[in-house]
């Protein structure tokens, strides 16, 4: 029995050395950074505060990232601070007596004196509109 030809020793030896050179280039593939933004709301969130302060280095209570309207939940719901570390969208903040605000991208917001807020809708604009 012969073994294989000159050429196919050459080509398993090409595809050997590829396969080598690729996986030792895998552990050299850099991972994305996981971005932080200010106030200690990673990127891309929407963050709250229904306790402390940002400014005062209070973690957020809750975050939001998808794009659709949410029902805020009890570590949302009626928060006084909003911060929104998105780069081109705007969270709309909607009250429980129907208004709402715009939360432009990276803009911290004081909510108090607009209402209780009882759901958010990240839109595709940074003015909140459609």
């Amino acid at each position: 029995m012969r073994g294989p030809s000159a050429t196919t020793r050459s080509r398993l030896t090409a595809v050997a050395l590829l396969a080598g050179v690729t996986t030792a280039a895998g552990g050299l593939v850099a991972t994305p950074a996981q971005a932080t933004s200010d106030l200690g709301c990673n990127y891309p969130r929407v963050c709250f505060w229904v306790t402390g302060n940002p400014y005062n280095g209070n973690p957020p209570t809750a975050s939001f990232q998808d794009t659709y309207y949410q029902t805020l939940g009890s570590r949302s719901r009626g928060a006084d601070w909003v911060y929104n570390s998105r780069n081109d969208d705007g969270a709309k903040i909607i009250y429980s007596n129907g208004d709402w605000v715009c939360i432009a991208p990276d803009e911290l917001a004081y909510l108090e004196p607009y209402g209780y807020a009882v759901a958010i809708d990240i839109m595709d604009s940074p003015y909140c509109s459609y």
